[in-house]
């Protein structure tokens, strides 16, 4: 991981092919899915940020603030625009990057700070149950990648492994599916 990388436009030259590959797809599910909720501005730029998020984070180790700061403020103009007042943005905010920042405290530096900021500005994105919702997706999925990489011998049991696809994941499956998972899990626990 090199901590003096900086998002260029060489960096995106570089792995054009890459953010292409995938994110043309992306484009068109997002077309798809964000048609169906009324959302597909919203849509197209959130999944921009998260599919280049991933992609760094895993080709460098690294969640560069010049995509979650700018994903942050977009995220607040849509919200303002739309239905979240800004008391939910801070909830979002809280609950998406409190709980990566005292992970990245207690195991002292284990969770990176893209990964707390990337969640932070993802929680603006999605109010603070969709926050949580998205870190439960993450873990799960990244749980699961964990177990692979570690019985195929790929990775050792100290080795780091980067969170930021996963959280790409788990933000991207909220946003489009959030409400329906949060419907579904409380008709079945409380209903």
């Amino acid at each position: 991981m090199d901590e003096n990388l900086t998002l260029t436009g060489a960096l995106f030259r570089r792995h054009r092919r890459v953010l292409l590959a995938g994110g043309v797809p992306l484009f068109f599910l997002c077309v798809f899915l964000g048609r169906e909720n009324g959302r597909l501005l919203e849509s197209v730029v959130l999944t921009a940020f998260l599919w280049t998020a991933a992609v760094f984070d895993y080709y460098y180790g690294l969640i560069f603030d010049r995509l979650t700061f700018p994903m942050a403020l977009l995220a607040v103009c849509f919200r303002f625009h739309g239905i979240m007042d800004a008391p939910d943005l801070l909830l979002g905010a809280l609950a998406g990057g409190v709980p990566l920042l005292v992970l990245a405290i207690l195991t002292n530096g284990g969770m990176g700070g893209g990964d707390v900021k990337l969640l932070a500005a993802g929680g603006i994105w999605l109010g603070w149950q969709g926050a949580l919702l998205a870190l439960a997706i993450a873990s799960w999925f990244g749980g699961l990648a964990a177990i692979f990489l570690l019985v195929s011998g790929r990775r050792k049991r100290k080795e780091a492994m980067v969170f930021g696809p996963f959280l790409s994941i788990g933000i991207w499956t909220a946003f489009f599916f959030g409400h329906r998972l949060l419907a579904a899990y409380g008709a079945n626990c409380f209903g």
